[in-house]
């Protein structure tokens, strides 16, 4: 009777917190590094390797998959709709209009083709293979904002604004290594990289807005840095009219695309202060890949004279739009006056440093704090995971807790681990 009525109890928290999750608007896979034995977790700290079984395999599609996200649903129905071929002008508006509400946008997934695991009285070893992708933005500035904003209306002169984009999609290999130096206390890891790129997209263009004599104009310039098999179409007048598709685009030699190669490693460490407690630490994705082949970098040279007709006032360095300035202001095409080129290019890895400390305040339950710092220039931030690992029953973990993901969202992790 007793197990029965805490199956009921269990049940009615899993219920919970799954609704949670679903209704969630971003999602952390931060909760699985406070489960250093699900064989998953290694990709966050290699020193979590020695966790593993003697000997482990596993491949797509039963690998596993890990997702991270915030605003899922904007960049979806973008994607979808960009798969479609119907994307319209307000598409890419609600989704710029969402990134600058919610300032720095995040989106990372990761999927193992092949994971082989072995353990040794000489250390444990692991080879994988994974495909990534992934998306990170920064929008939000005075210059978006008095841009797309009817109700932004004044914005500080000779002060550019960066848009910092950063998009890959790449497959990695890796070999990675684990010992125990110190028994019981201190393990090490180190996992070594090499990436083949397939898609990229690097952005640091900035605007600006700035006064000659008694004229006001809006600029930008710097350069969208683009490997991907399309064609960038400019008018007569320079402007950035489309990206299509290149004609000899097939999804086989996109997939097998290996000329834009890149190397990386990760370093890790776990130390157990006492027999309940454990401290953790790791960097992963220290590295760079090359880009080489289908390149379309394109630099902005945008000069638009802001009409007088639309200013209020001007006067302390400052610019302020009337109330009544028309809706079409926002897609100004002088603004995307570009030229184009092939240069090759290379650009570094969004670096992940994890920080955790574990506690078991019992045989069932163990509790933990996770800390993540994104480094990518103009795009870094902290999150921040509290976890609570309960053994539901005999090898079925669950693991739950509280997420906040940067300055986006705030929310509720939930994995189960078999």
């Amino acid at each position: 009777m007793k197990f029965k009525r805490r199956s009921k109890h269990v049940f009615v928290i899993l219920t919970y917190l799954i609704i949670s999750v679903l209704h969630s608007k971003a999602q952390t896979n931060m909760v699985f590094y406070n489960t250093p034995d699900q064989y998953n977790s290694s990709n966050f700290n290699p020193a979590f390797l020695t966790s593993q079984k003697n000997f482990s395999f596993s491949i797509f599609p039963f690998a596993g998959m890990s997702v991270g996200y915030n605003n899922q649903v904007v960049i979806q129905d973008m994607v979808l709709n960009v798969i479609k071929g119907n994307q319209t002008t307000d598409d890419f508006k609600d989704v710029f209009n969402s990134m600058l509400d919610l300032g720095l946008f995040y989106q990372r997934m990761e999927i193992p083709l092949v994971n082989i695991g072995y353990h040794s009285r000489f250390g444990s070893f692991n080879f994988s293979v994974k495909e990534n992708m992934q998306l990170m933005t920064n929008f939000k500035g005075q210059f978006s904002e008095f841009l797309v904003n009817s109700n932004f209306r004044t914005v500080t002169l000779n002060e550019p604004q960066t848009f910092p984009a950063h998009a890959m999609h790449y497959r990695e290999y890796s070999l990675g290594y684990a010992n125990e130096i110190i028994k019981n206390k201190l393990s090490v890891g180190v996992r070594a990289k090499i990436y083949y790129g397939k898609f990229s997209m690097n952005s640091d263009i900035q605007g600006e807005v700035i006064q000659s004599n008694s004229d006001y104009f809006m600029i930008t310039r710097n350069q969208i840095q683009l490997s991907f098999p399309v064609n960038v179409v400019k008018n007569d007048q320079e402007q950035l009219s489309a990206v299509n598709q290149a004609s000899d685009f097939t999804v086989g030699n996109y997939i097998m695309n290996s000329g834009n190669m890149g190397t990386g490693f990760d370093l890790g460490f776990t130390y157990r202060v006492t027999p309940d407690l454990v401290l953790s630490a790791s960097a992963v994705d220290v590295g760079k890949i090359n880009w080489k082949n289908n390149l379309n970098t394109m630099t902005f040279k945008g000069n638009y004279q802001f009409p007088q007709a639309y200013i209020a006032t001007s006067d302390n360095g400052t610019l302020t739009k009337n109330e009544n300035v028309p809706t079409e202001y926002e897609t100004i095409s002088d603004l995307y006056k570009i030229d184009v080129d092939t240069s090759p290019y290379s650009t570094t890895m969004p670096v992940t440093v994890f920080g955790g400390i574990q506690y078991q305040l019992n045989p069932k339950v163990n509790i933990g704090i996770v800390d993540r710092f994104i480094y990518k220039k103009h795009m870094s931030y902290n999150s921040l995971t509290l976890t609570g690992v309960f053994d539901v029953k005999k090898n079925v973990k669950v693991t739950t807790g509280y997420a906040n993901l940067g300055n986006s969202y705030s929310n509720v992790p939930l994995a189960m681990t078999y």
